[in-house]
């Protein structure tokens, strides 16, 4: 939405847009951080509106748009992407935004721009936005997002963290691998306006991996301790007591034999 609000600002200088864009979101969710890209798609006269409200804004009004426009115009987009950022962040953890920090906004825009304005082609212009937590998002109860209602939006998860729940959210799809992977369209709560929360919790497989590695190297420690003789099997013992049994005995004869013969002398 705000990035939205940026290319109607480069719009006024010139008078109402006519146009609209195709704007697709692509969330990723790190453990202490996040990016946010952003696709927005003009074609057929949109085009040629985005082309002439740059030309007219940025540049000569001579129908058309030379690189340094270009750059005049990206200029100005990520100072005001950077602003409207700053008045208002667009994530929330645990319903507030204490402990998350804007590192970097950037903007691509599209190098089909240069040239004539009246062109009936295809615009791409990227956007990415990049964010840094405090605290490991692996031990948060949930995550807030506010976008542009009514665009689609993907949003990949880390692995360690399972989505318990999602609200604000049409036609939701969640991917289940060695992660999650949220996909749908911001719900409209006011014009031009949704947001997605996503509910989380610590994943059970993953708090079970890290048990049953611990564990197993406490019994990998355990079982080096044990003597050796208390693993003997019982038939070895068995068969070492007959044959001790047996040497003694023999032993026993041979003695008892030798004192009779010295009574008999």
């Amino acid at each position: 939405m705000r990035f939205l609000a940026a290319f109607f600002l480069i719009a006024m200088t010139v008078g109402v847009v006519d146009g609209s864009s195709n704007w697709v979101n692509n969330i990723t969710v790190n453990e202490f951080g996040m990016t946010w890209s952003y696709n927005e798609t003009f074609s057929g006269v949109d085009s040629i509106v985005f082309r002439m409200n740059i030309d007219s804004g940025f540049g000569d009004n001579d129908s058309f748009v030379n690189a340094w426009e270009v750059l005049l115009a990206d200029k100005e987009l990520r100072k005001e992407f950077q602003t409207s950022i700053e008045k208002e962040l667009d994530v929330k953890i645990n319903n507030e935004t204490q402990g998350i920090y804007l590192v970097d906004v950037d903007a691509v825009l599209s190098p089909e721009i240069i040239g004539k304005t009246h062109i009936f082609d295809m615009i791409v212009n990227k956007y990415i936005t990049t964010y840094r937590f405090d605290k490991s998002i692996l031990d948060s109860g949930s995550i807030w997002f506010m976008g542009q209602s009514n665009t689609p939006v993907t949003i990949v998860m880390p692995q360690g963290v399972d989505v318990t729940n999602t609200s604000g959210m049409d036609n939701v799809t969640i991917n289940i691998t060695d992660h999650a992977e949220v996909s749908g369209f911001f719900k409209e709560i006011s014009k031009d306006r949704g947001d997605i929360t996503l509910t989380l919790s610590r994943n059970a497989s993953f708090i079970k991996t890290e048990i049953n590695g611990s564990n197993a190297s406490n019994a990998s420690n355990v079982t080096s301790t044990v003597p050796e003789a208390e693993t003997t099997p019982l038939f070895e013992t068995l068969s070492w007591i007959r044959n001790l049994t047996v040497v003694v005995a023999g032993l026993v004869i041979i003695s008892l034999i030798y004192i009779f013969k010295i009574r008999k002398k």
